[in-house]
């Protein structure tokens, strides 16, 4: 009997010392992402306005607290310029490209602005030092500079 109650203290041990790597694996922050340079034909461009989202209680790092998303446009590039398909695949990955977006010909790209008018009627942008950056609560993005090239009307 004490033999058996020594293997379900040891089992309870392990199963929570993994239960306790995997929490703490979850709240890590993104690997390092290095700023790229991207420069690509716009083709599709959808607003996404600040939105709050409520912390989970009991959650550690961001996840824990209430946070703000800022404003940004989601932008889907082609014939992309600056990055390999590896790169490609991991920031489409990072941004939660949904099905069919995650092809590398295809590039998902989140600028952050608060100008819902921002790249109206742009055809071609380039976006210098993009970066992204995050944790178990969300990703956010960032970037230097922003060039773009007007489309015709």
């Amino acid at each position: 009997m004490i033999a058996m109650t020594r293997r379900v203290h040891a089992l309870a041990l392990v199963i929570g010392i993994g239960f306790g790597l995997a929490t703490a694996a979850a709240a890590a922050p993104l690997p390092p992402f290095r700023p790229v340079d991207i420069c690509g034909a716009v083709v599709e461009r959808v607003w996404v306005p600040a939105e709050i989202r409520r912390g989970q209680p009991g959650m550690s790092g961001s996840l824990g607290r209430d946070r703000t998303f800022p404003a940004h446009l989601r932008l889907v590039l082609e014939s992309y310029t600056g990055i390999d398909a590896v790169t490609a695949r991991r920031i489409n990955f990072l941004l939660g490209a949904g099905a069919g977006r995650g092809d590398p010909q295809r590039l998902q790209i989140h600028p952050p602005t608060d100008d819902p008018a921002w790249l109206t009627g742009v055809r071609r942008i380039c976006v210098e030092g993009f970066s992204i950056s995050g944790d178990e609560g969300g990703t956010w993005t960032s970037f230097r500079r922003a060039t773009a090239a007007p489309g015709p009307d």
